[in-house]
């Protein structure tokens, strides 16, 4: 067994903290992944979780095995829950990048903290620390500044469809954090079998030529998943506030790979934008290394 390096946490909201950063890094190549594919939302969204589906799936089935009936019919609820809300958020992420500039899209994306932060308190009575309700105001401080310096003119249907991405992620992390005990791999299963049957009548796969195959092929085999298994996974060690929190680093990330990829050169303010961003989610995970609140118990 290889041994993991000591300054690489294990356990503890440390690791909760590192995964969120690790998946939504991850999330932040989505935008290049749609821009490379040339397609519209609906068929970038079905092919990616065309490819996505039997692989987790059988991931699943190895993993659980005879407990996979069990563990499906224990969390069908949240399950089915959890799976179309992140095929909404999913299928709205990848129409909105197509309709706008990625800058507009990533910048409301990091709204994210404040989404999460408000439904968590609302559904679980979770109560973040004074440190970071003051990051997530810097966050949303700073995407502020973002949106002052990026945001073009007719892109309201694609900025529209962003809030409906953010919304539905930051609901669903109240759910993974809710469900500590859920698998992550049947919601990464779940999320990808619905996003296939949301999209099925308005994707048309022939139009994707071998560049848009293959971009697919890495959202909905590589990074999507590894994505989205971070994520759920670090809910189980840190607030859903604190993992929210980390929305702020696709913002980052997003607009500099369109950037380097496509030449969509950010505003001053964005570049602006991004360092204070950068300055809150610093200042809020390097508090007392302490859980904000007890993991829940878990509900069907």
């Amino acid at each position: 067994m290889v041994a993991v390096p000591s300054f690489i946490p294990t356990s503890g909201r440390r690791l909760g903290l590192l995964l969120a950063a690790a998946g939504m890094f991850l999330v932040s190549t989505d935008a290049v992944l749609v821009r490379l594919a040339d397609v519209d939302g609906g068929t970038f969204a079905f092919m990616s979780g065309l490819w996505s589906t039997p692989l987790m799936w059988t991931i699943a089935n190895r993993s659980l095995g005879r407990d996979l009936g069990t563990r499906l019919r224990e969390y069908r609820n949240p399950l089915v829950l959890t799976g179309v809300m992140g095929a909404i958020s999913t299928t709205a992420f990848v129409t909105a990048v197509t309709k706008t500039d990625v800058a507009n899209v990533v910048a409301i994306i990091g709204a994210g903290p404040i989404i999460a932060a408000v439904t968590a308190r609302i559904a679980l009575k979770e109560h973040a620390s004074g440190r970071t309700w003051l990051a997530i105001a810097g966050a949303i401080g700073g995407i502020l500044v973002i949106v002052g310096g990026s945001l073009s003119a007719g892109g309201a249907t694609g900025d529209l469809l962003a809030i409906v991405a953010i919304s539905g992620f930051g609901m669903n992390i109240t759910i993974w954090r809710r469900h500590p005990d859920m698998p992550r791999v049947l919601i990464v299963a779940m999320t990808a079998t619905c996003t296939v049957v949301l999209t099925a009548l308005m994707a048309n796969p022939l139009s994707l030529d071998r560049t848009g195959l293959m971009a697919t092929l890495a959202m909905g085999a590589v990074f999507g998943p590894t994505a989205r298994f971070c994520m759920t996974t670090a809910t189980r060690h840190a607030s859903a506030a604190e993992v929210s929190l980390f929305t702020p680093v696709e913002t980052v990330s997003a607009t500099l790979w369109a950037w380097l990829w496509f030449n969509e050169v950010p505003a001053t303010l964005t570049f602006v934008g991004g360092a204070v961003v950068l300055a809150a989610v610093f200042y809020g995970v390097t508090g007392p290394a302490r859980e904000i609140a007890p993991p829940p118990t878990a509900h069907t």
